[in-house]
């Protein structure tokens, strides 16, 4: 199915702080998706950059929880392979 916003968000390990996820947001309404992920407490990095830290370390559950809702609005998501690893572990 082909997502219904023109916004893609790839979902990865934070290249610096590797218990944060780091979230790229590109496409002509990237903007739809960083609205939807500041409403759930992703903070702005850069220009359509953001991260989610979390002080109880579950920041795996809520970035797949994020994706979920991106989805759900028809936004693209991308989960890194080496951050899909984390998420796996958080779930073992």
């Amino acid at each position: 199915m082909t997502p219904a916003i023109d916004a893609h968000v790839r979902l990865d390990i934070h290249p610096t702080h590797p218990s944060a996820v780091q979230a790229v947001l590109t496409g002509s309404q990237a903007h739809v998706a960083l609205v939807t992920l500041e409403a759930a407490e992703w903070s702005v990095a850069a220009t359509n950059v953001l991260v989610l830290a979390r002080i109880d370390h579950e920041e795996p559950h809520w970035a797949m929880d994020a994706a979920e809702h991106l989805r759900a609005e028809g936004i693209a998501v991308e989960i890194t392979p080496r951050h899909q690893e984390t998420m796996n572990e958080e779930w073992t």
